[in-house]
């Protein structure tokens, strides 16, 4: 599940730039990709994993531990986030749920105006 944790990491971060320093953000997507590699990992035959990014006021320990990694205050990384953010993880499949919608984040939708072109 390579693929949908860096799918994952992209995602998060679009809330990050722009609101902490550039390095900081880097910083926590590289300590945070390697903690839910290994919390995945950790469960062998993982179906779904689901990732509490932010809501009512708690955050997953993987986020609190990358946060803390990358000096970032998880008061500071929360306010960047929508409450109620919780991203599903799947094989194949990332989605973004908050309470009032739900969105793939990876594989990104294909235009159905492309099916059947050649290139």
């Amino acid at each position: 599940m390579f693929l949908e944790v860096q799918e994952t990491v992209r995602f998060l971060s679009t809330f990050m730039y722009g609101r902490i320093p550039r390095s900081r953000v880097k910083s926590f997507c590289a300590h945070l990709s390697s903690l839910l590699s290994e919390a995945i990992d950790e469960k062998k035959a993982v179906e779904r994993f689901d990732l509490i990014v932010f809501a009512d006021g708690q955050s997953d320990e993987t986020i609190v531990q990358a946060a803390r990694r990358a000096y970032v205050h998880l008061t500071e990384l929360q306010e960047c986030m929508n409450n109620g953010l919780i991203m599903e993880i799947m094989d194949g499949r990332v989605r973004a749920l908050t309470p009032f919608s739900a969105q793939i984040v990876f594989p990104k939708s294909v235009n159905p105006m492309d099916c059947g072109k050649v290139s």
